[in-house]
């Protein structure tokens, strides 16, 4: 699978400017978009029409890649809340998306037991071992979590990474680059009838996802406000500065996301001070029926790290 090498869109890596590279124009190419396999097709109103094709290549595979993680979902315990996790890293030309995935999905997993996890990942090294990042994908994948867990009871944890505008989340495909956006994530998780959702995302402008999902069942974290980018995506690094704050130094088992985003913000303000960055001004929501039904579960989780 060849990946276009394009500049990423809206967030800057973290060099000696900090000025906001120049946003590309999004390339349209012609081509056949995605077609989920049958298993995700049982209604078809859950999957997104997009308004620009998606290239993907080997679509057998993608579908096998699909079933397979969809297979693996453990379905959810009568009785018990459990914690499903989507995981979306976007950005196919820097490694620094993926590591944020799996050190994110790693951390999550101590601090809360987490039932299943599907990943969908852009990125030349895993396009055999993972789905694509693709807006066709990412419906089929919140769909197969829905027909496992109890939407009533459950919790979905969702977490995106990678370059942001203020229109989007970018997916970087071999050969498009396109968008998710705020009212497509929440069209996809109401259509499912996800009602517990802890929604998650790193990326520029990222901001721009509060009010289209903000509600008392919902939890929302974001890297910046819509109006500003985050930082910290260059080659090299492991995590970007808000995946670093937030999960590395500051979600720790007995706390919660409250916890964590507000040290976080405090962490993030001190490293874009010192690196004479403009302030990227992290966004939290923080539902209040979905906080009390988390309360337990971060509790549990404690007393099982310290077993």
């Amino acid at each position: 699978m060849i990946w276009r090498k394009t500049s990423p869109l809206g967030r800057p890596q973290v060099q000696k400017s900090p000025l906001i590279r120049t946003l590309p124009a999004l390339i349209i190419a012609l081509g056949l978009a995605f077609v989920p396999p049958a298993w995700a097709r049982q209604d078809k109103a859950a999957a997104p029409k997009p308004d620009a094709p998606e290239v993907t290549y080997d679509t057998p595979r993608q579908a096998e890649l699909l079933k397979r993680q969809a297979d693996a979902l453990a379905p959810q315990a009568p009785g018990v809340t459990d914690v499903y996790v989507i995981g979306v890293a976007g950005w196919a030309a820097q490694s620094v998306f993926r590591s944020e995935l799996d050190g994110a999905i790693e951390i999550i997993g101590k601090a809360l037991t987490i039932k299943s996890t599907v990943r969908l990942i852009n990125n030349a090294e895993t396009h055999d071992a993972f789905p694509l990042a693709s807006r066709m994908n990412f419906a089929a994948a919140v769909h197969a979590v829905g027909d496992v867990m109890d939407k009533q009871e459950d919790v979905l944890v969702l977490f995106m990474t990678s370059h942001g505008f203020r229109q989007g989340f970018a997916l970087q495909l071999p050969s498009t680059t396109v968008m998710l956006t705020p009212r497509e994530v929440a069209a996809v998780l109401d259509k499912e009838g996800i009602r517990n959702r802890v929604v998650i995302v790193s990326a520029c402008f990222s901001g721009i996802f509060v009010k289209p999902l903000a509600n008392e069942n919902t939890i929302l974290l974001t890297a910046a406000d819509e109006k500003h980018a985050s930082f910290g995506c260059a080659d090299g690094r492991e995590w970007t500065y808000f995946g670093d704050a937030l999960f590395s130094q500051s979600l720790k088992p007995g706390g919660d996301f409250k916890v964590a985003y507000d040290n976080a913000r405090k962490l993030i303000a001190t490293w874009e001070k010192r690196d004479r960055f403009t302030p990227s001004n992290p966004q939290g929501y923080f539902g209040k029926s979905l906080m009390r039904k988390l309360a337990p579960l971060f509790a549990a989780g404690n007393q099982a790290q310290q077993q």
